[in-house]
């Protein structure tokens, strides 16, 4: 009981967390923005962030296939 409760509390804490972080990295990035100090790499946050969610997507079909039960069983599904 203890696990699950902790799990719900982790899965509506993590989005506003990330929030938070997102929004002191854009502060921060902002700021270097404005001094002129901005790296060369940061000035495309949108392309790192389509690789970013490829990836993810790539990873979660991986987990999926090796964990989960399709009919005919997944490499680890039990």
């Amino acid at each position: 009981m203890l696990r699950v409760i902790l799990l719900v509390i982790i899965l509506v804490m993590a989005p506003t967390v990330a929030f938070f972080l997102w929004a002191w990295g854009v502060k921060i990035k902002e700021e270097r923005k404005l001094s002129g100090t901005l790296p060369e790499w940061q000035d495309l946050p949108l392309t790192w962030l389509g690789i970013a969610g490829l990836v993810c997507t790539i990873i979660g079909f991986i987990v999926m296939f090796f964990t989960q039960n399709q009919g005919y069983g997944g490499l680890f599904a039990p």
